[in-house]
């Protein structure tokens, strides 16, 4: 709340914009709050708020403006770095497939763009390069190229560095491998575009909710006013005035103003991180939760936390009290079966994190399969996996180590989840690893395409976890809306029952 605060100052708000590398002036900024205060103040008439709680309204309206702009700037910087991350990676494979040299794809590649973060950022890797002075064991590259990585923290740059690293320390077929990661590229572009424009559909669906919602209430409150005139007693009494009326009034568009902004915000993400459904710490233990879930054990947990649940029933029901019972029987069930409703939420949450990390981790499998055996690309592909595949990852190189010839080592990976598309991948590397490194094409151009068809899948998840946060934004108004409909017709009907007492009086 302090940051957001701190913008109101246009100094502050200016540094901030200059942050994402653009430049809002003082002619803009001064233009834009005359806009939203004339929007405020058209709107505070319609539903003719008195002064403090148009006051309110102005002051509300002064402190998100700000922070939408600011989510202005960052939507357009975050579709640049998209753009740029594209490119960069596109031409750095196209460079480096010409010169073989790290050094000399970056100097080619920073040749195509303006001045900007990319381009500041890969010359500083050319400059550390060409310092030639490691600062760590992972060597001058690795770090040349970190620098990079860090200032994007996308999982596709890392695995073309990977690639470009493994060619330049080893050499190798490479013509292969950049098609493969072409492709992928390509795919991933048009995913992240398709995402962002249906975004974009739905934050101006959201717009048309509120608007309609909003002269719903206005046409409403007026429709009530002028009800009064219809009959014969005269009152003194104006709807809008009314205190609740006002009030009710000003929370409504107050909550109008935040699902604007909170729509606005859902198009501010990052483009070029992976979303994940869940927070790591509860995906780490919901899997601790399926791997280590013992059934009976489970059960007699279960049983303890309903044992008191249980006696009342038994109380209830001698004391017939059907009521009490009801609900104690409820209770009962729920929490007779507690332990096996968390752990098929848990099993069901890792899963759907699983989906959406294993295209990534077989695509580098891939590219390393290009000039390693399974058990060094398994191995390689491990160090930089996420985090939801890290155990089973171990598990897999456990098993691998003892077994290596056995299917029933790769096709245990993932095993305690529905997620058969593992399993078929799997076997594909269980066939490769038994061809050796020699005629594998066949089955790594299988595997390939079962990746992308993983990937496709993971990205119909995102999509529809997206569109369905968009979409419960857009009821959001209608509900704001039915609330205040139903407000400012009981006090309508209220006003009416009155005047039709004065009427009997009369």
């Amino acid at each position: 709340m302090f940051g957001w605060l701190k913008l109101l100052n246009p100094r502050n708000l200016q540094k901030e914009v200059d942050v994402y590398g653009y430049h809002f002036s003082w002619k803009s900024h001064i233009s834009v709050i005359l806009f939203a205060g004339a929007a405020s103040l058209a709107l505070g008439a319609l539903f003719q708020l008195t002064l403090p709680r148009l006051m309110v309204a102005l002051a509300a309206a002064g402190i998100l403006l700000p922070i939408l702009i600011l989510d202005m700037y960052r939507k357009m910087y975050e579709q640049k770095r998209f753009a740029d991350a594209v490119t960069y990676m596109e031409q750095m494979l196209y460079a480096f497939q010409k010169s073989g040299k790290i050094i000399t794809a970056l100097r080619e590649t920073g040749e195509i763009f303006e001045d900007g973060q990319m381009r500041r950022t890969i010359d500083e890797a050319v400059a550390y390069l060409e310092r030639g002075e490691a600062a760590s064991e992972e060597g001058l590259f690795r770090e040349a190229l970190g620098i990079i990585e860090a200032s994007y923290q996308c999982p596709k740059i890392r695995v073309v560095h990977e690639l470009l690293l493994n060619e330049e320390e080893h050499g190798g077929e490479l013509e292969q491998s950049i098609l493969i990661l072409l492709d992928d590229l390509e795919l991933w572009k048009r995913r992240g575009y398709r995402l962002q424009a249906e975004k974009k559909k739905s934050h101006t669906d959201n717009i048309i909710s509120i608007l309609v919602s909003v002269a719903l209430c206005a046409v409403a409150l007026y429709v009530l006013d002028a009800m009064k005139n219809m009959f014969a007693v005269q009152t003194q009494i104006e709807i809008l005035q009314l205190g609740v009326i006002q009030t009710s009034s000003l929370l409504f568009l107050l909550f109008s103003l935040y699902i604007f902004l909170k729509s606005s915000r859902n198009l501010t993400c990052d483009w070029l991180q992976a979303e994940t459904m869940h927070p790591s710490d509860y995906i780490r233990k919901s899997y601790e939760t399926v791997v280590q879930y013992n059934e009976k054990k489970e059960k007699r947990k279960s049983l303890l936390w309903a044992a008191p649940a249980l006696v009342g029933l038994a109380v209830a029901l001698l004391c017939r009290k059907p009521v009490p019972a009801v609900v104690l029987l409820l209770l009962s069930v729920f929490l007779l079966m507690q332990h096996r409703v968390g752990y098929r939420l848990a099993r069901k949450d890792v899963t759907e994190e699983i989906y959406l990390a294993l295209p990534g981790w077989f695509m580098e499998l891939a590219l390393l399969l290009q000039n390693n055996n399974v058990q060094v690309s398994i191995a390689k592909s491990g160090e930089g996996a996420p985090p939801v595949l890290a155990q089973e990852i171990a598990a897999l190189q456990q098993r691998l180590s003892e077994a290596p010839a056995r299917l029933q080592s790769y096709t245990e990976f993932c095993s305690r989840f529905d997620v058969p598309e593992a399993q078929s991948c799997m076997k594909m590397l269980h066939a490769v690893s038994e061809m050796g490194t020699g005629n594998v094409g066949v089955q790594l151009n299988n595997l390939i395409v079962r990746v992308n068809e993983m990937q496709d899948m993971a990205e119909e998840i995102r999509g529809e976890r997206a569109a369905f946060r968009m979409k419960m934004i857009f009821s959001y108004p209608v509900m704001a809306a039915t609330v205040k409909l139903l407000a400012d017709l009981t006090v309508g009907m209220a006003v009416m029952f009155q005047m039709l007492g004065s009427m009997g009086g009369v």
